[in-house]
């Protein structure tokens, strides 16, 4: 079980003497909770650290929630690379997970 603590307005030597981990995960946004999940799925004693009042509040609150495919990017980027490479693998991770998606697809007018 992964226990997150909202820690602020410490300073560096209250800190350490606060809390001891093996590894500590800077920020609560989708990246972070990810890497933090896994970490304490691998028996890590992980600390989550976030400056924010509540988790996922800031850049990951604007998520647009699309899946993009790189369409955008140039064809051999690693972007473009990236974004196909991890939407299949967050569809399939979903499906396992019987997380509900909606593929509908998009219309691109040019």
């Amino acid at each position: 079980i992964m226990t997150t603590r909202i820690v602020r307005n410490l300073s560096s030597s209250s800190f350490s003497s606060a809390f001891h981990s093996q590894v500590v995960v800077v920020g609560a946004g989708v990246l972070g909770l990810a890497v933090a999940r896994s970490l304490a799925q691998a028996n890590q004693d992980v600390l989550l650290v976030e400056k924010s009042h509540a988790i996922l509040s800031e850049t990951s609150s604007r998520n647009s929630e699309v899946l993009h495919a790189g369409i955008y990017y140039p064809p051999d980027s690693f972007k473009a690379k990236f974004c196909v490479a991890g939407q299949k693998l967050l569809y399939e991770y979903c499906r396992d997970h019987a997380i509900p998606v909606r593929k509908c697809g998009k219309l691109i007018v040019g």
